[in-house]
């Protein structure tokens, strides 16, 4: 998270806390996923958290976490790439 560029990723989810609690991070593959458990815990109050892996042609490309209610409201629909 810290690698992050223009901005370090701790800076962005805090700026994203201050309008709403319900966020999106799309974020390298390589993130740190015990780090953005602690972005959820550390939160007031604790945030739900959902991990989604995204692969294409079974390869991982990038991470995209769900925060707050973005958390338990999203729906799981498959898609496949093609190409």
């Amino acid at each position: 998270m810290d690698s992050l560029n223009p901005k370090d990723g701790h800076s962005l989810f805090q700026v994203a806390q201050k309008i709403t609690p319900n966020a999106i991070m799309y974020l390298p593959r390589n993130v740190g996923l015990l780090e953005m458990e602690q972005l959820s815990w550390l939160s007031s109050p604790p945030l739900d958290i959902e991990i989604e892996e995204n692969t294409v042609r079974g390869k991982l490309k990038a991470i995209t976490i769900y925060f707050g209610d973005a958390a338990i409201t999203q729906l799981y629909l498959p898609q496949t790439l093609s190409g």
